[in-house]
C-alpha cells in the first residue's frame, strides 16, 4: 500500500490541490505584506540616511515616514540653527506625500541641500530646476513611469516639467523648488523639516543634546541619522498589531484547511484503516501515517507559497521598479514554523479519531 497520502492524491486530486493552494496562499499573504512593509521602511530610511545629514529637526510629535507632519515651522528658524555652535549647514525642506502616485516629494533649496549632502545630488541627465514649475526625478522613477526630459507630471494638481534626472538613492524620487511647494501647500515661509550637518562627527551628540534641552529648540523633534530605521518602524501606528492579526489569520486558515482535509480523508478511508488495524497496525502507526500526510500537504503548500512569493516579487519589480519588497529570511523561518505547527495540529484530531476506530466496525463500513 502506498499510503493514504498518495491514495488521496490519486482519488481526490482536486481537494488535495485546493488544500495545498490554501496553505500557499496564507504563506504568500504574510510574506508579501511583511516584505512590502519592510521594503518601504528600509528604502525610505536608507534614502534619508544617504542625504548625509547628521540630524533632523522637526515640529513636536512629527514623523520621518511619509511626511506625516505638515509644514508648520517658520523658515527663519534656519538662521537660529546656524547660530548654534557645532552646526555647519542647515537645509530647510517640505516633505509632501503624493497619494495619487504613492510617492514622496521634496521641496528643496538645491544649494543648501547639496551643502548638507556633500554634493550628493548628482544630475545624470538634464539640469537642476530654475523656474517655479520645473522638477527633477530620480532614474528609478523615470524607468518606472517611462518618462523623459521635457515630460510633465502632476504634483498637487499642478503640472511640472521634468528638467533633470538624478541618481537614485538620495532623498525623495521627485524634487521641486521649496518656494513652489510652499505656495501649493499654503505654507508660505514655512517648512516641515530641517536637515542639519554638523562641523564634525564628534559634534553630533553635543548638538543633539543642546537642541533637545535648550530653548527655543526644546520641545521640537530632533532625530539622529543613526536612529532613523528604528524611529520609522515605530512611526507606523498599529503595525505590530496588524502583523499579529495577519499571522493569526494565516495560521487559522492552515489549521482548518488541514483539519477539514484530513477529517474527510479519514471518513472516506475507514475500510482501509480497518484493514490496517486488522493486520496488526498499532495506534501509533495509524497516527503517524495521518500526521505524515498532513506534513506532506503543509510542506508542499509551504514550498509552493514561498516559491510563488518570489515570482510575484520579481514580476512586481519588473513592472514597477520603484516598489521595494524586502523578503527577510527571518520571516521565511517564522512562517515555516507556524505553518508546520498549524498543519500538524490540524491533523491531530483526525489522527486520534482514526486510531480509535474499531477494526470490525471499520471493515463493515460502507
Amino acid at each position: 500500500m502506498k499510503g493514504l497520502f498518495w491514495a488521496n492524491i490519486k482519488k481526490r486530486p482536486t481537494r488535495t490541490i485546493v488544500s495545498i493552494f490554501a496553505v500557499a496562499l496564507s504563506v504568500i499573504m504574510v510574506l508579501l505584506f511583511e516584505g512590502l512593509t519592510n521594503g518601504l521602511i528600509k528604502d525610505s530610511a536608507q534614502r534619508t540616511k544617504n542625504t548625509r545629514a547628521d540630524l533632523f529637526f522637526q515640529p513636536p510629535g512629527s514623523s520621518l515616514l511619509f511626511a506625516l507632519n505638515n509644514a508648520t515651522m517658520p523658515y527663519k528658524i534656519k538662521d537660529k540653527l546656524l547660530a548654534v555652535n557645532g552646526i555647519k549647514y542647515v537645509s530647510p525642506m517640505i516633505h509632501q506625500f503624493n497619494k495619487k502616485t504613492f510617492s514622496l516629494i521634496f521641496g528643496i533649496e538645491p544649494n543648501s541641500f547639496n551643502q548638507v549632502s556633500d554634493n550628493g545630488l548628482v544630475i545624470i541627465n538634464g539640469r537642476l530646476f530654475k523656474n517655479p514649475y520645473e522638477c527633477i526625478v530620480d532614474d528609478i522613477y523615470q524607468k518606472s513611469h517611462h518618462i523623459k526630459l521635457g515630460d510633465k507630471i502632476k504634483v498637487l494638481n499642478h503640472k511640472f516639467t521634468i528638467v533633470g534626472i538624478f541618481r537614485s538613492g538620495i532623498g525623495a524620487r521627485i524634487m521641486v523648488p521649496l518656494k513652489t511647494l510652499q505656495d501649493l501647500t499654503d505654507s508660505h515661509n514655512k517648512v516641515s523639516i530641517f536637515y542639519i550637518k554638523c562641523d564634525s562627527k564628534k559634534d553630533i551628540e553635543k548638538v543633539y543634546n543642546y537642541l533637545k534641552n535648550t530653548p527655543p529648540f526644546k520641545g521640537y523633534t530632533v532625530t539622529r541619522a543613526a536612529d532613523i530605521y528604528k524611529l520609522m518602524t515605530s512611526s507606523l501606528p498599529g503595525l505590530e498589531e496588524f502583523t499579529i492579526v495577519l499571522i493569526s489569520i494565516s495560521v487559522i486558515i492552515s489549521f482548518f484547511v488541514i483539519l477539514l482535509t484530513m477529517y474527510t480523508t479519514i471518513s472516506e478511508r475507514t475500510r482501509e484503516i480497518g484493514i490496517l488495524k486488522s493486520l496488526g497496525a498499532s495506534n501509533f502507526y495509524i497516527i503517524s501515517m495521518i500526521l505524515k500526510e498532513a506534513f506532506a500537504l503543509t510542506f508542499i503548500g509551504l514550498g509552493t507559497g514561498i516559491g510563488a512569493t518570489f515570482l510575484i516579487v520579481k514580476f512586481l519589480h519588473k513592472i514597477h521598479p520603484s516598489l521595494i519588497i524586502d523578503i527577510q529570511l527571518k520571516w521565511i523561518f517564522i512562517i515555516i514554523v507556524l505553518a508546520i505547527f498549524s498543519g500538524i495540529f490540524g491533523a491531530f484530531y483526525p489522527a486520534i479519531k482514526a486510531a480509535r476506530q474499531d477494526p470490525v466496525e471499520a471493515l463493515t463500513f460502507e
